[in-house]
Order: C-alpha cells, then structure tokens, then sequence
C-alpha cells in the first residue's frame, strides 16, 4: 500500500508466536527454571516448603530479560509475561502467585509495574487470591521523573528490577512479608528515572512506533515504544547525561555529600561501547557535584525491543535505610539477567598505569650506521614528501577501502602522515634505526587498528635490521626492507599474491633487488616502477588476507587501499631521493 510504512525485519517465527517462542527459549538456556506454558509463568524449581516469602513480578514482554531473566535465587521466584507491551491477564498472575505460595508458606509479595493495565490485572489477581485465603501482598512501584506529575505518579522504569532485587535479596534472607512490602515502598520514594531513546522500536510485524529525525532524540521516551515528553537535539554523552541528571538530581532533591546507587538500563540496541562511555560520564558528572556514587549496574535489564536509548536510574541511600539498601544489592543472586556482582562493589580507587613496567623499549637507540648531513637532509626530505602524499590521497584510499573494508584507509594513515610530520619537527635523524623505531612506536600509538600494527611491526623489525647493519648503503636498506616483509607476513599471514600491501612492497624489493648492481637513477626508476606493477596487479587478485577476504568477492573491485597506499609512499621516498642525487 502506497505510504505504508516498511515494517521492520526481525529473526522470529510469527508475531503470534513470540512470546511464546521466548519463554521456550529462556528454559531451554537455563533449565533449572521451570516454565508453565498454559500461563506464561517462569519460576525457580522447588520441591518443599522453604517457609520464606516468595516475590512474584511479570508484565508485558519485550522487555527482556525483565522479567523471566530476573528469575533466581535472591531475585524473583516466579515471573508473569503478557503479550508484547500488554499487561498478562489476571487468570496467569493468580496462578503465579498460587504456584509460588504452595511452595513458600511465608506469603507471596507481587511487584507491580506502575501502568493501568498491570495495576488491574494484577491487582484483581491478589484480591482473588486473598478470598483464596493465600497470603499476599502487593506493591505498586513507579519512578520515572517524566510522568512524575500524573495522578497514579510516575511508570515503571528499571527501577522495577531494582525492586526484584531488594525484595528478592530480603525474602531470601527470612524477612516477613509485611517488612519488605513496606521496605520496598519506603525505596521507591527515593528513586528516580529519566532517559532518551535515538530511535524507536517496532513491534514484531510492525513498523516503528514513532519517527525521530537523526539529529535528534525523544526525552522520557516509555519502555512501550510511547514518544517522550519532548524532542530534542542529540548531543554528545557527557551533554546528555548532564541534562538528565540535572533533572533526576532535582527530582530526588540530592546534595553534596549524598551517597547513590545508580543503574544505566539499555533500552535495547545501545552499543556496549556508548554504555561504558555513558556509564563512565554518569560517575563523573555525580561526582562533580560531590554526590557519592556507591554502584553502577549496566546493561539490558528493563528494554524497548531493539529501540536504541537508555535510562539513568538513581537510588539515593539515604541514612535511615540506605545501608540496607546497599547490602540487598549486593547480596548474591543466580538471575540470569542481573548484571551485578562482586566486581560491581567499591574497592581501592586505582586508575594509574604502572610506569615500571616499560622503562626499557627493548633496543639501543642510537645503534647501528650513522647519517652525515646532508644524508639526514635527504632522508628528512624523503619522509616528508611520502606523509604528505599520503595526506594528499586520503579521499582516493578511502574509496578504495569502502567496498571490502571499512572506508577509513586513508583517514587512518594520514594520522600516521601527521604523526611523522609532527615527529620531524624536532628529530634527530642521525641514526636511520633509531628513525624508523620512532615511526614504529607512532604507527602503534596513533594509527592504531590492524593498519597501525602492521606497520609497527614492519618499521619496528626493519629498524633491527639497520641496528645490526656494518654500513649505510643499499643492500643494508634492502636487507631492513626484507626484514620487515618478514615480520608482517609472520604475524600478519599474508603472502605476496594475497591482494595486500605486501604485493607492493615484494614486487619493488624484487625489482630494487635485482638492480643493486645499477646506478642510484636506474635503481630508484626501476623500484618504483614495479611498486605501481604490484599496486596495479592487486585489482586482479582474490583476497585471502586482511578484512577484504572475510566479505563477498562481488564487494571486492579495484585496487587494495593498502597497496595502493604503499605504492604513494614508495614513489615519493624514491622521488625524493632521486632528486637530492
């Protein structure tokens, strides 16, 4: 249908049979629990009484891993799964509840998720079971600061789980029902929840729920795929966690001196990579403000299908409880989905790096042949003229990278340029070994990636070579030219023929090789010639090394970016010579 919106691809067997399907699967990766298909229940397994409290949640799925993966010792004892982002109907909540009484004579308390339909549902489930004359209690708990202002208070954010933990840590520890109803609620008074979503989810057959521009992201966005409270250009990480804890720091009234546990819930699709740097920005700006941040949970916990956002949630340890507070979250647990642990708890402060370890490099620097004057000149000159050809070809070696690799060749080796540039300012080129092993160690630091290492490795074994060497001529630098083709194809594993840089590099030290004898013109002509030979013969060949051999021949065509990169080079360190003599 024209203007219909394209529904998004996800890896499932039909919408009408996903939930389903995921609760197959959380018993099939996890069989100790035990999974009531008829009900959509999950529970631990239990054989006897253990005449402790039982704490029950659940609620629409699509949250995953709330709430069947917060299922385990010291969490939930049983979970409840609607259909995705619907409420489970009161028929599954009583039987989750009656399941779990059976086997915990202490009560059951029930964690109810702070929307209408979860409140009826649920709430009806415990009334039915009271006349059943089965002890239990129920708690709603809500904590996000965007729908604070409604008249039922906030939605269930991932404090939810927060709340799995608390209860579940107390019943396991023989608190009676009424103490941890009451502990929970007190909690959720000094909880607090706000985040952003980048773009929305979709449910299974669906087109997404909403639409956001790429520049920017919905503020206070539901974990039901519901927009935000508004739209709001996209910053960076530290811009965005500031915005949001200037306002969850409000909502809970927090001062210096105030101590904090807090969690970072992804929201579905968020990279580990943005989590950490998110995480690392919300333990700095809390202690900028000289708030006392005790713990840090991250990860999925409370999600939005696949939408791609995160929540900061904040639980202020006030003086009353927040001892307690801390000790529940600490206390062990084998759900599945809680990200926490021991290595989640405060130790001794230590960020530094430990200096000692590499106060040698390993090597003499001022070892091997030295370089008269004008011979440095040369050689300064040289270097220059081949970073700036590589600075000058950034957007064509790019290009050449985008169809097999990941179109930043250019970008990449030009760091390297600028990093050599920057070098030659103040360097001593006396010694040619001592060159090439500070080229070595600014290819490692500021190229990085599997470019940066090879060509670290290569400069590092051919300023070795010229370390060893008795004298400054040219079957020395072919001999370090040797030594570094070695080097990268011993820990590299490519070969001359396998479409990479070193068919460049083998087929000009052929050549340079082979015209030893020559005079310094022919020598540098004819070397240079072959270098764009091997460049050239590269767009013919089948990849078997480098990222280029892991995709589709149909994306491989042209010339690979390494070998043409090393052909730039080449020519110009050659030309430059050629032109000193």
């Amino acid at each position: 249908m024209a203007g219909r919106k394209p529904v998004t691809k996800k890896v499932i067997n039909s919408p009408e049979t996903c939930v389903d399907d995921n609760l197959r699967g959380v018993v099939a990766v996890y069989p100790a629990l035990k999974l009531h298909p008829k009900h959509r229940v999950i529970t631990v397994r239990t054989k006897n009484d253990t005449g402790r409290v039982a704490v029950l949640g659940g609620g629409g799925s699509g949250h995953e891993p709330f709430a069947a993966g917060m299922v385990g010792s010291g969490m939930l004892d049983g979970a409840v799964a609607g259909g995705v982002f619907a409420s489970p109907p009161t028929g599954h909540v009583l039987y989750g509840i009656a399941h779990l009484y059976k086997y915990n004579s202490g009560g059951v308390l029930v964690i109810i998720g702070n929307y209408t339909g979860d409140r009826l549902n649920f709430g009806k489930a415990i009334e039915k079971a009271k006349i059943a004359g089965i002890k239990v209690e129920g708690l709603i708990v809500g904590e996000d600061v965007a729908s604070s202002q409604n008249k039922t208070g906030g939605r269930s954010m991932v404090g939810e789980v927060i709340f799995y933990k608390l209860c579940g840590a107390m019943a396991q520890k023989g608190y009676e029902l009424v103490s941890i109803r009451d502990m929970a609620a007190e909690a959720n008074k000094y909880m607090a929840t706000l985040g952003v979503c980048l773009s929305a989810c979709s449910l299974p057959g669906q087109p997404p729920l909403f639409e956001i521009l790429s520049d920017e992201m919905e503020l206070g966005a539901g974990v039901h795929g519901e927009a935000g409270i508004r739209k709001m250009k996209l910053g960076t990480a530290r811009e965005v966690v500031a915005m949001i804890l200037d306002q969850v720091i409000d909502h809970l009234k927090l001062k210096a001196g105030d101590r904090t546990a807090v969690t970072i819930d992804n929201l579905g699709s968020t990279s580990f990579l943005e989590m950490n740097i998110i995480s690392a920005e919300t333990k700095d700006y809390l202690e900028s403000k000289q708030i006392v941040v005790e713990r840090i949970f991250s990860g999925h916990l409370k999600t939005s299908l696949e939408m791609h956002g995160f929540q900061i949630c904040v639980l202020h340890l006030n003086r009353e409880h927040g001892d307690l507070w801390l000790e529940l979250l600490d206390f062990p647990t084998d759900a599945a989905g809680w990200t926490g642990g021991v290595a989640s708890q405060r130790g001794e402060v230590d960020h530094g790096d430990d200096l000692t370890l590499l106060q040698a490099d390993g090597r003499k620097m001022t070892s091997g042949p030295s370089l008269g004057s004008k011979q440095q000149a040369v050689l300064k000159a040289s270097l220059t003229a081949a970073a700036a050809a590589l600075v000058k070809s950034e957007a064509l070696l790019n290009r050449l990278d985008s169809g097999c690799g990941d179109g930043d060749c250019g970008i990449t080796l030009k760091k390297f340029a600028q990093a050599t540039l920057s070098y030659l300012e103040n360097a001593d080129l006396e010694h040619p070994s001592s060159v090439l092993w500070a080229l070595s160690e600014a290819a490692e630091t500021d190229m990085g990636g599997t470019s940066g290492g090879i060509y670290s490795l290569g400069l590092a074994a051919a300023s070795q070579a010229l370390a060893n060497a008795k004298c400054n001529d040219p079957a020395a630098w072919l001999s370090a030219w040797e030594q570094a083709m070695a080097a990268i194809t011993k820990y590299g594993g490519a070969e001359p023929g396998d479409r990479t840089m070193l068919d460049t590099l083998h087929t000009a030290a052929s050549a340079f090789k082979a015209n030893l004898n020559a005079d310094l013109k022919t020598l540098l002509q004819k070397t240079a010639d072959a270098a764009e030979v091997g460049c050239r013969a590269t767009a013919n060949m089948t990849a078997r090394a480098g990222r280029a051999s892991y995709v589709s021949e149909e994306h491989v065509s042209g010339e690979d970016a390494g070998a043409r990169a090393a052909a730039l080079w080449l020519r110009a360190v050659l030309d430059s010579i050629a032109q000193a003599y």
